[in-house]
């Protein structure tokens, strides 16, 4: 019945959408700020401040006026994204860390949203409620449950399982007011993830009802988080420099040359490592170690080649 009264309205009186803005209570309880930009028998094209939405008529539940004032004093999403969960496989682990990093820099190219983590949070958080943030991997409960307590609008989640030469990855997010509007995405890949920058990307925009643009994938420029916009008395080429060399510590493998959006040099530090590791575990095969000598050795002989690479892309 709303739909065909909505179509009905829409053929008769198409000029009247394009200045009028509507807050449009959805069924699984979401309420959207929008403009109207088409209706046809099967589907609502609203335009959000976060991009466009397509819904289903028969999702809508209420429609009422919304000033242009009030449309434009709309404040951004604060959306918290959680670590994401893995098997504790490298691989997993590895891609785990880079695909929290890739969400991330999505989130920051749509407009009116502001993506933080758990180190962005303000100092007012306890830490048992940052330490249950960071336990609740992709427990609904858990994420709107604290993410309510640390005043955020969207939680979004990932997680990463190996399965033979496969990874299969899971992205999703929640509403935390309206719980029951929640959406995820999944795909598997064999090949790096970097490769799958343009599904990573339609997968995060799918959890926030968003249509992904069409055009290029996110680039891999340096992420500016809300807690490093803050300014620092200190020089600023100290503070990056500084920054980058904590990072290079991290045990992911051209991590540096991935934060300064230098995608050849990640690719060239990934492959080192993966061969160094390999020659020294091939080597330490053949001498008289006992396994957890044999482990220790292997662990070291990676770490300290991560180390290393990071070191010379931070430059």
């Amino acid at each position: 019945m709303i739909r065909s009264i909505l179509i009905a309205f829409w053929l008769g009186s198409t000029s009247a959408w394009a200045t009028e803005y509507r807050s449009i209570t959805l069924a699984n309880g979401r309420v959207v700020a929008a403009e109207i930009q088409g209706i046809t028998a099967t589907s609502m094209t609203l335009v959000t401040p976060q991009g466009v939405v397509e819904i289903s008529p028969q999702d809508l539940r209420t429609m009422e006026p919304l000033s242009e004032e009030a449309y434009q004093a709309l404040p951004p999403w604060k959306v918290l994204v959680l670590p994401f969960s893995n098997d504790e496989s490298t691989r997993a682990k590895d891609d785990a860390n880079m695909a929290q990093l890739y969400s991330l820099r999505v989130l920051k190219s749509i407009p009116a949203v502001a993506p933080l983590t758990i180190e962005d949070l303000p100092p007012s958080v306890p830490e048992n409620t940052r330490a249950a943030l960071a336990l609740c991997g992709t427990d609904l409960q858990c994420a709107t449950r604290n993410g309510e307590i640390v005043g955020v609008d969207v939680v979004v989640m990932g997680d990463l399982r190996q399965k033979g030469t496969e990874i299969d990855f899971r992205l999703g997010g929640v509403f935390v007011n309206t719980p029951s509007a929640r959406e995820r995405d999944e795909f598997s890949y064999s090949s790096s993830l970097i490769e799958h920058r343009r599904t990573l990307t339609n997968a995060q925009y799918k959890v926030l009802f968003l249509n992904a643009p069409e055009g290029d994938t996110i680039s891999l420029e340096p992420l500016v988080t809300k807690q490093q916009e803050v300014p620092d008395p200190m020089d600023p080429k100290k503070v990056v420099a500084s920054n980058m060399e904590r990072l290079a510590w991290a045990p992911v493998p051209g991590i540096t040359a991935l934060k300064t959006g230098n995608t050849a040099g990640f690719a060239s530090a990934l492959g080192a490592v993966t061969l160094g590791t390999a020659a020294s575990v091939y080597v330490a095969g053949h001498a008289t170690y006992s396994a957890p000598q044999m482990v220790a050795v292997s662990t070291l002989s990676s770490y300290g080649l991560t180390v290393l690479v990071n070191h010379i892309f931070a430059k």
